[in-house]
């Protein structure tokens, strides 16, 4: 998964720098929008690899100012 790739956590566990924790969920009910992810109260669709990774490096890009 490029998300456990690239913040080099599995399923459950937190990042070192204690900003994302990875869990899978069944349902965020966004079939729409498929497949999604949230971050806090926002919500990502249309994702792939690519796109999820970016989405973390834009919010870490912010977060680490």
């Amino acid at each position: 998964m490029a998300l456990e790739d690239f913040l080099n956590v599995k399923d459950g566990e937190t990042t070192e720098d204690m900003l994302f924790t990875l869990e899978s969920v069944a349902c965020l009910g966004c079939c729409s929008l498929a497949p999604v992810m949230m971050i806090g109260d926002e919500t990502y669709g249309k994702l792939d690899g690519k796109k999820a990774v970016k989405v973390i490096k834009e919010i870490k890009k912010h977060e680490l100012r």
